[in-house]
């Protein structure tokens, strides 16, 4: 019996498309696949982002270098102030050595107590004015008030501080003339005002730096589940591309048929 040459090519069309349909179900498997990976790489990394903001760690941390930041600009402001301080103009009040009720002294002695770390009870007004306000026209009390570190002035200190500022008024009252001695005194006062912020960021700071320690614990549990997120996000990943390889050599191997076809 003479078989008809045209079965074999009918056949060879039929195993031709079986391969493709084979190709088409495996595709569609695979697309499937990486679909539930990428699914599940965008829910752990929902889950890590969720606990990481609520990790006191985080919170912590941020309110932290939200107190830094606000020191960097209150020193910023400060500086400015400073260099437009004329020490020449403060010393036309007319004080007397001998007027010890006016509250200005105060404002002298605390002076003394944060930029120059010196014992306010041996302030002397005559020494006071020849030593760092007429010396260099206070250069040097001008350069402290924009650049000495005050952010690790004491508990008594920062006291002293909010005490000075409860005598603003009082002090402008009794010196206000002449005007331009009364708006030098306003800008030291506006000085008084951002060393205490100061003050309060840096106590701020060390409260937030305590309560990072008593949190400890309960940081480190954060940090074990963020771990274990961030392993399976790895696993997942690590089988996306197992799968985007498999793809790459079974698109491979498909050109090779075609090439061997043709």
């Amino acid at each position: 019996m003479k078989i008809p040459s045209e079965i074999p090519q009918l056949q060879d069309t039929v195993d031709g498309n079986s391969q493709g349909n084979s190709h088409s179900l495996g595709d569609h498997d695979s697309a499937s696949l990486k679909d539930e990976l990428n699914k599940s790489l965008d829910v752990d990394r929902k889950k890590r982002q969720q606990l990481i903001l609520k990790n006191p760690e985080f919170q912590i941390k941020q309110e932290i270098e939200d107190e830094k930041q606000n020191i960097k600009v209150e020193t910023l402001i400060r500086r400015e102030l400073a260099n437009s301080i004329n020490i020449k103009d403060l010393l036309k009040l007319k004080i007397s050595s001998k007027d010890l009720k006016n509250p200005i002294h105060s404002l002298f002695r605390w002076i003394l107590l944060i930029f120059y770390k010196e014992n306010p009870d041996l302030y002397n007004w005559l020494e006071f004015k020849e030593q760092i306000l007429e010396k260099n026209n206070g250069e040097d009390l001008v350069n402290r008030f924009g650049y000495q570190n005050v952010m690790y002035i004491t508990r008594l200190e920062g006291e002293k501080t909010k005490f000075l500022l409860n005598l603003k008024q009082k002090i402008l009252e009794e010196n206000g003339q002449p005007e331009v001695a009364k708006n030098v005194l306003i800008k030291i006062f506006d000085m008084v005002e951002i060393v205490y912020k100061i003050y309060e960021h840096a106590k701020g700071i060390n409260h937030l730096v305590d309560e990072l320690i008593k949190q400890e614990d309960n940081i480190n549990q954060y940090k074990v589940e963020i771990q274990k997120i961030n392993h399976h996000i790895q696993e997942t990943k690590i089988s996306l591309k197992s799968l985007e390889n498999k793809s790459q050599n079974d698109e491979n191997l498909s050109q090779n048929d075609e090439i061997v076809k043709e």
